[in-house]
């Protein structure tokens, strides 16, 4: 048994009590913060778990020691940035200019071969005992242990929850089947969703699609699915029911923008995101996705990170996605051949176009938009009619033609493009079930 000090808050445990109490700690709900617990009472110390990256995932103090505060993990490991082999621990000492004002005791985590993370125990509020360094030793390697265990799980689950992905995009499986193993994972498997078809590059890393998840859930608060194909990451993000689906798509977007950058920082990633469908529709988002992301294939120059809605290319996406290119790109030359010098007259009257069409062909809105007056937009429609030959105002075939040239420019990153044409691109992704009032649909 063990017999509690009062003035140190340290228990001094037999061994064999010890490892009781470390077997307990194993099976609790939260084992990671129950084996640190067990440390700090057994030591009578302030003791913090970090894993590699540096941050905290467990922390104990006892109640003499609530006060205690550790410095951050590059500070105490300083001069141990080798990559450790084993849990022996090693005692740290206080040195001035270095961040450690007192004592500590650093253990690497350390299970077959692979560093996780590294325990560490303050000397406060108490001086270290000869037994507090063995004390480290036997919780590190228990540590080590759950996180593998807790990986192992959380590997299944993932390749569970891909599988049920894989199922609902494909329509296979009997409905009551994927409804109880969807409940069983704990996912919403009635829930209304967008898809999202990511084309990688290369030199993207292995695990791009659990980042993917945990960056848009994190961004948007929502459940997200995941599963590989032969070709990319399709991802199922959750829509709620009383936001409309176009402000749903444009969070969305926003959202994998700004992980493309930081997950592809090189480039080179592509993604295209469907309109949101009740997941018996979610076949036909996989390929509205993937249209997307052909287009973007097939007409974009460069390397740079491209993502891009359903809801930006309409209906011409089928004719992009399809069409030769050659004949493509030929047809663009003739409708907007003169606007194509890239010089700022001609990029002003392509950025007007654009804008007008996004502004549903509304003079009043595009004016507003552009910060010109509504004669402004009249008269740079009037010279497109003149250079081209196009009548964007009053015919209908004309604005079919330039709407669908106008896409393409948008796919090869034409600079009148670059000029936040839309409003919702300027704002930072928020979550979608805290959007305001004025962004939300009945």
């Amino acid at each position: 048994m063990s017999i509690p000090d009062e003035r140190t808050g340290r228990r001094h445990l037999p061994l064999s009590v010890l490892d009781e109490l470390l077997d307990d700690a194993a099976v609790a709900v939260d084992c990671l913060s129950a084996i640190v617990r067990v440390c700090s009472e057994a030591t009578g110390k302030a003791v913090t778990l970090f894993d590699r990256q540096g941050n905290v995932v467990a922390s104990s103090r006892p109640e003499a020691g609530r006060q205690t505060t550790f410095p951050p993990l590059r500070e105490i490991v300083r001069g141990h940035t080798t990559t450790p082999t084993s849990a022996d621990p090693v005692l740290l000492p206080a040195e001035l200019g270095t961040g450690l004002s007192r004592r500590k005791i650093l253990s690497a985590i350390v299970e077959r071969g692979e560093h996780l993370g590294w325990l560490v125990v303050d000397e406060q509020p108490t001086p270290f005992h000869p037994t507090d360094e063995y004390v480290t030793l036997r919780c590190a390697r228990r540590i080590g242990a759950q996180f593998l265990t807790q990986r192992r799980i959380t590997r299944v689950a993932w390749n569970a929850r891909s599988a049920l992905a894989r199922q609902l995009v494909r329509g296979s499986g009997a409905w009551a089947d994927l409804a109880a193993g969807a409940e069983y994972l704990g996912v919403n498997v009635h829930a209304h969703r967008a898809l999202v078809y990511v084309r990688e590059s290369e030199g993207t890393p292995e695990d791009l699609d659990r980042s993917l998840v945990e960056h848009t859930e994190r961004a948007l608060g929502m459940e997200v699915l995941s599963t590989r194909g032969s070709e990319g990451i399709l991802l199922l993000i959750e829509a709620p029911g009383h936001v409309a689906s176009p402000t749903v798509v444009r969070r969305i977007t926003a959202s994998l923008e700004t992980a493309a950058a930081e997950l592809s920082p090189t480039g080179g990633l592509i993604a295209g995101v469907s309109s949101v469908y009740e997941p018996e529709s979610f076949a036909r988002a996989y390929r509205e996705a993937r249209e997307v992301v052909r287009c973007i294939d097939r007409f974009t120059h460069g390397t740079g990170n491209r993502v891009l809605a359903v809801d930006d290319l309409g209906p011409a996406r089928l004719f992009l996605a399809n069409g030769e290119v050659s004949a493509i790109r030929h047809f663009i030359d003739d409708m907007l051949g003169p606007l194509l010098d890239e010089d700022a007259a001609s990029t002003e009257l392509i950025r007007t176009l654009a804008v007008w069409f996004e502004q549903n062909r509304g003079m009043r809105r595009t004016a507003t938009r552009l910060s010109v007056h509504e004669n402004t937009v009249r008269l740079r429609l009037s010279r497109v009619h003149v250079l081209t030959g196009l009548n964007v105002t009053g015919d209908a075939s004309h604005q079919l033609s330039i709407h669908t040239a106008l896409l393409v420019l948008r796919l090869r990153d034409h600079p009148a493009f670059h000029m936040e044409i839309r409003c919702a691109e300027t704002d930072e992704p928020k979550r979608i079930d805290t959007l305001p009032d004025e962004w939300r649909s009945a």
